[in-house]
């Protein structure tokens, strides 16, 4: 991978980050940025507050036997049903304030083009093969059913009314022809047995480059590496990916059948990001085929086999960049169960952000959730716990102390205390260390001992005995230059309090970024609070949750 170097250090021409596509089949809920976007959204900005050409690039995948069952059943095309579902998870996603630099679906032309070039080139390469399949195929509505076109009961729980590779009652993944009492999931009648020649990948093949890679090159979440590695080692197996269906990308030399949705879905990363870098005048060949640039994967656990077997091997296959880091996190329950819409255990994205502010489910998610295969609850009592004592009892309130204080006693001027800031700045050192690395928990914990040293310092001092005194001076002015520290990391977890606090600091043009490799000297803080206190104010950042708000979303959810 080339690199540019700037005064000796070594900076990578664009980093590309991605989300996993959302399904264009439902909408979002409060665990669905958990593990993909919000880590993503953070990341990024992150990435930029350093000065970085960072783009967040993500889109709805918009194919697949889901959709085509669910325009079925609806009466409706599955592009209404895509249209829908596009436009609503966009709206939710940005009202959580995550924010894309390209936002697409994969029913854009550009994408069918390049899915079928990926296609016409790995079979160019000999990595494409034909070969005759069992499928199901219901004779009353002349259509083949794979998975979510039948239903049946499970072959290993015994749970009626089951899709054809899913479970969702032991949470086993089976095949179609596996299921007992088999369905057409749109008429109820019983299926035949039929053949069908599709198309194959030979997976196998890049056996030993995937695991050299793996070993070697990628960077991947702890306990991921293990699972993909012992996966390479019981086998690879070739993989199907063509389906009978109408709905999806063509495929060009099999007369009526589509592509598998994961043999489309994941190009999308590359056919969004041409579509950003034709608007802005770059070339998308740079990072996808000349490597100048970085590439950063965010999933959840479930697809880890996607997008660290057959997606690196698509790649390999027509000489592509691979990925330079997969980030995967694991799932979301609420209150210790799977949400349910049917059970009433649902918080969806758009109905939490109703209630509160989308910055308090950011920062519930970033301080629970560490990078690892672990499953995180939405708790309420731990929700309203960490906003309360945490998000407004330790961070909002330090702030407001100092702010109101300096305000009150009409400082202006003082000497830092160097042990103080010399703490403060080692802590900042390891900010920008482990949110880099991606530890992006131990940043949120990073501002929180930050604002905790500030609390502690105030109490120490108590200055609002005597805020005429030298020492209540130096203390605000100390406590102040933790403030002016903190207030450029908040950014990428907290965007919309960062532009309020540099508002009520009298920043009106304030950049972040532009602060963040500063060391708060005494001229420096001196001339911040001059500012402040001719063109700032003072205000609380956050609203406490009241006990009346928590026990209406526990009645709602018959808690």
């Amino acid at each position: 991978m080339r690199k540019f170097s700037i005064k000796g250090v070594d900076i990578f021409k664009q980093w590309i980050v991605t989300s996993a596509l959302p399904y264009a089949n439902g909408e979002m809920h409060i665990g669905h940025i958990r593990s993909t976007y919000l880590p993503a959204d953070i990341f990024t900005r992150f990435l930029k507050l350093k000065g970085i050409r960072a783009y967040h690039v993500c889109g709805t995948d918009e194919h697949g036997t889901p959709i085509l069952a669910r325009a079925l059943r609806e009466k409706k095309s599955p592009k209404e049903i895509t249209d829908y579902y596009h436009s609503l998870i966009l709206h939710a996603l940005n009202g959580a304030l995550i924010h894309f630099d390209i936002f697409s679906r994969t029913t854009i032309s550009n994408h069918e083009k390049l899915t079928q070039w990926f296609y016409a080139e790995a079979k160019k390469a000999g990595y494409i093969y034909k070969k005759e399949v069992k499928i199901l195929y219901c004779e009353v509505d002349k259509i083949a059913l794979p998975d979510r076109l039948v239903k049946g009961t499970c072959p290993f729980c015994g749970a009626p009314d089951q899709y054809g590779d899913y479970c969702e009652v032991c949470g086993r993944t089976y095949n179609a022809f596996q299921l007992k009492d088999p369905k057409c999931s749109i008429c109820g009648a019983t299926p035949v047995v039929k053949y069908s020649k599709h198309a194959f990948f030979n997976l196998s093949a890049f056996t030993d480059k995937l695991s050299k890679w793996v070993k070697e090159k990628l960077k991947l979440t702890k306990g991921a590496r293990e699972h993909v590695l012992h996966w390479i080692k019981d086998g690879l197996r070739d993989w199907d990916i063509t389906r009978d269906i109408s709905w999806g990308v063509p495929v060009p030399d099999i007369p009526d059948q589509v592509f598998y949705v994961w043999w489309d879905a994941p190009i999308g990363y590359i056919t969004f990001t041409s579509e950003l870098f034709n608007k802005i005048g770059e070339r998308w060949e740079d990072i996808w085929i000349d490597g100048t640039g970085k590439i950063t994967h965010f999933i959840g656990k479930d697809i880890i086999y996607h997008h660290v077997l057959f997606w690196p091997a698509m790649l390999m296959s027509v000489g592509f960049t691979l990925p330079d880091e997969i980030r995967v996190r694991g799932f979301a329950t609420l209150e210790g169960k799977k949400m349910s819409k049917s059970r009433g255990l649902y918080i969806s994205l758009e109905e939490f952000i109703n209630m509160w502010p989308a910055e308090y489910l950011r920062f519930y998610w970033s301080s629970s959730t560490t990078e690892s295969l672990n499953d995180g609850d939405f708790s309420l009592r731990e929700f309203e716990e960490r906003i309360n004592k945490l998000l407004i009892g330790v961070l909002g309130n330090f702030i407001n102390r100092v702010l109101i204080l300096i305000r009150k006693g009409k400082i202006s001027r003082g000497v830092i205390d160097q042990n103080i800031l010399s703490r403060i700045l080692n802590l900042k050192k390891t900010f920008l260390e482990k949110v880099e690395d991606n530890q992006l928990d131990i940043g949120i914990k990073v501002i929180l001992e930050m604002a905790d040293i500030g609390n502690k310092y105030l109490s120490q001092n108590e200055p609002w005995k005597d805020l005429k005194s030298t020492k209540a001076s130096d203390t605000l002015v100390t406590t102040f230059a933790i403030v002016y520290t903190i207030l450029p990391l908040l950014a990428p977890y907290l965007p919309e309090s960062t532009i309020k606090l540099s508002k009520m600091l009298g920043l009106d043009e304030y950049q972040v970024g532009t602060f963040l490799d500063i060391t708060p000297s005494e001229e420096i803080i001196a001339d911040k609070i001059t500012l402040f206190r001719e063109k700032g104010f003072t205000k609380p950042l956050f609203q406490k949750i009241s006990k009346q708000d928590m026990d209406n979303l526990r009645k709602k959810l018959g808690l």
